[in-house]
C-alpha cells in the first residue's frame, strides 16, 4: 500500500475517533470514549513507525502547502496564544481567590487554574530549552 493510501486510512480513522470522542461527550456514554482512547493507542505505534513519511502522506504534490513565512507566522501567533491563555488563567485565578470568602466552593477552581498555568509555564520552558539546544 502506498503512503497517500495510508494517509487516507489514517485520516479516515482519526475522523472516526473524533466523531466517537464527540459522540460519547454528548451522549455521556463511557464506553464510546473507552473504544476512542482504544483506538488511538492501537494507531501510535503505526504513527511512530511511518513518522518520516508524514509528510508525504498528507502534503498534496500539486502545491505549496505552508512556507517559510506561513511557518513565522504561525509561530509568533502560537507564542501571543499562549500568553494571552496563561495570562487570563491567572488574571481569572487571582479574581477567584480574592473572592475565596464570598464564594468558598470556587476556591479549590482558583487553585487548579493557578497550578495548569505554572504547568503551562513549565512544558513552555522546557520546550523551549530543549528546541533551543536542538537548533
Amino acid at each position: 500500500m502506498d503512503l497517500k493510501n495510508q494517509g487516507l486510512i489514517l485520516k479516515i480513522v482519526s475522523v472516526f475517533v473524533t466523531g466517537l470522542w464527540v459522540a460519547g461527550l454528548i451522549i455521556g456514554n463511557i464506553y464510546l470514549v473507552l473504544i476512542a482512547i482504544l483506538i488511538i493507542i492501537i494507531e501510535i505505534p503505526f504513527i511512530y513507525l511511518k513518522k518520516d513519511h508524514m509528510k508525504e502522506m498528507f502534503q498534496n504534490e500539486d502545491k505549496i502547502v505552508e512556507d517559510e513565512r506561513t511557518q513565522l507566522i504561525n509561530e509568533k501567533a502560537s507564542t501571543m496564544t499562549l500568553g494571552i491563555f496563561i495570562a487570563t488563567l491567572l488574571y481569572v485565578a487571582i479574581i477567584i481567590l480574592a473572592l475565596r470568602n464570598n464564594f468558598p466552593e470556587w476556591t479549590l477552581v482558583g487553585y487548579s487554574l493557578i497550578c495548569f498555568s505554572v504547568l503551562c509555564l513549565a512544558i513552555y520552558s522546557i520546550s523551549r530549552f530543549y528546541y533551543s539546544r536542538k537548533y
